[in-house]
């Protein structure tokens, strides 16, 4: 090991050591919050989403069920398990309050700070993503395609969409677009309600013909493209040009 990786993971292990006391905790975070909140939820950890005055990006104020009720370090061993992840977000700021040796101390996390990173995350989360995105790429190089755009605050929570599709030479011409396929039935049933709260203008929703979704189902003014195996980028064009 060279001493710079050495000196990486000297320091995540003493972040992680100073979590395991945390009282509080607040992450500020621009891109790359999907990831991190998947594995919040799946370590068991609360995260309660609130909007910043910045308009940068969501706030995380986190916690763990176990850590109302009594004093426990799973909460803290839980947290230091997120930190890997943020050397993949392009812009955090970590903020946690410590209870350590009877003193209150102050962690503060930012962007470049010298820490140990988690593997890579995986970009895409189906074949039927990834194959959308690079057919779009090819059939309309004007547009760009964003993968997992910063997220939709909806009712307290954050609904991620799969992609932004931005037409480069005119900026007001954004959509966001959601492929309804390879989710199970439940992930549907609570991800619709969630948008229709948000009431979009530019969604697009890519619905499996399997799924058996009826357009009453679906959040008003919403597109919907229907498809099987895979998304013709050629029919998503077709609905972003008829709304030019």
């Amino acid at each position: 090991m060279s001493a710079g990786g050495l000196a990486l993971r000297a320091n995540l292990a003493l972040v992680q050591a100073l979590l395991s006391h945390a009282i509080a905790v607040r992450i500020d975070i621009d891109g790359g919050t999907r990831v991190l909140v998947r594995h919040a939820k799946l370590r068991g950890l609360i995260c309660t989403v609130t909007a910043r005055s910045d308009s940068r990006g969501p706030s995380l104020e986190i916690s763990g069920p176990f850590a109302l009720f009594r004093k426990t370090q799973l909460y803290g061993r839980a947290l230091g398990e997120l930190v890997p992840l943020l050397a993949w977000c392009p812009r955090f700021g970590l903020r946690a309050e410590c209870a350590l040796h009877g003193r209150r101390l102050a962690l503060d996390l930012r962007t470049g700070d010298p820490i140990f990173p988690a593997a890579e995350p995986r970009q895409y989360d189906s074949a039927v993503e990834e194959r959308f995105a690079r057919d779009f790429r090819k059939l309309a190089p004007e547009w760009d395609v964003v993968r997992e755009p910063e997220p939709i605050l909806a009712e307290g929570t954050l609904v991620f969409p799969d992609f932004a599709l931005h037409r480069r030479a005119d900026p007001t011409r954004r959509w966001l677009l959601e492929i309804v396929g390879f989710r199970t039935p439940d992930y549907v049933a609570r991800k619709l309600p969630l948008y229709r709260s948000a009431r979009l203008s530019n969604l697009i929703l890519c619905i499996d013909e399997e799924r058996n979704c009826a357009d009453t189902d679906l959040p008003p003014g919403a597109r919907a493209v229907r498809f099987r195996r895979r998304v013709d980028p050629a029919d998503v064009l077709r609905v972003v040009n008829a709304s030019a």
